[in-house]
């Protein structure tokens, strides 16, 4: 059984990500292992392990470890209660949706604190994913604008939900929109674990800013989440096929590039909380 000291870890952006080895994700960790993850997870806010090859139980399993089941608010307006591995299919006939800066269903009260992914069926190039740090996103702003910026608080809400509509249809949708209109979070965040501060809003889902106007909020809000996806923030990674990767919701925002069609690309996801 590898220990800790077995994990090669390899940092591949200045802010953010690093690529381990020597962990096999079809077994249950061993509390060293998961211990150590959590540990490279708070310094590095995704982590990247090649060549795992799970299967829809052994990702889910691996991703418990790491927090509760989350089912997705279009689904639990559907009546279901279990979480489980949900596949992502982009080809022709059904075109990627995830090409905008977000972070996983912030619209939710209570949205996932972990997302996963694993590669399934890759195209022969392109279908990178993107992520950009939050931390470094709120260390870059001013100090005048970090005083502005701590008291406030944001409505999150499905937006258009061009991707749900998509994916889901307009029944599902219109069933989650009304069982789920939106949620209020503060637009600076403290990390439970590392408490450091991160910048809490995205272009997707951050619709306005609590107690301001319409035209103040319009402002404020494309400054920062245009701030908050510089590529001074960000680490862009290519995958290979059985890799799967772990990242923190709360601190971090992430764009999957869409350059590949009209080639096939499956990926597995899985969210806890």
């Amino acid at each position: 059984m590898p220990s800790a000291s077995t994990l090669a870890v390899t940092p591949t952006g200045g802010h953010l990500g690093a690529t381990v080895r020597g962990v096999d994700l079809r077994r249950p960790l061993a509390a060293h292992e998961l211990d150590q993850l959590r540990r490279l997870l708070d310094e590095h806010l995704v982590l990247f392990l090649p060549e795992q090859f799970l299967d829809d139980d052994q990702h889910l399993a691996f991703a418990l470890q790491f927090g509760e089941p989350y089912v997705h608010p279009i689904a639990r307006a559907g009546g279901r209660t279990e979480a489980g591995c949900e596949h992502i299919v982009d080809d022709v006939e059904h075109p990627p949706f995830q090409d905008r800066w977000h972070t996983d269903v912030s619209w939710d009260v209570a949205p996932p604190s972990h997302g996963t992914l694993r590669a399934i069926d890759l195209p022969a190039k392109g279908g990178d994913t993107i992520w950009s740090s939050m931390y470094a996103a709120y260390d870059a702003l001013s100090p005048v604008m970090q005083r502005v910026v701590e008291p406030l608080e944001a409505l999150h809400t499905m937006g258009a939900s061009r991707a749900f509509l998509s994916k889901a249809g307009p029944e599902a949708v219109a069933r989650a929109a009304e069982a789920f209109p939106g949620a209020v979070h503060p637009v600076v965040g403290t990390h439970p674990s590392t408490g450091r501060r991160y910048l809490n809003v995205n272009r997707e889902f951050t619709a306005s800013i609590v107690g301001m106007t319409d035209e103040e909020s319009a402002v404020l809000l494309d400054f920062l989440t245009l701030h908050a996806t510089s590529p001074n923030f960000q680490v862009r990674h290519t995958w290979t096929v059985g890799e799967v990767a772990i990242w923190d919701e709360r601190a971090t925002q992430h764009f999957a590039v869409a350059d590949y069609l009209p080639a096939r690309r499956e990926m597995g996801r899985v969210a806890v909380v």
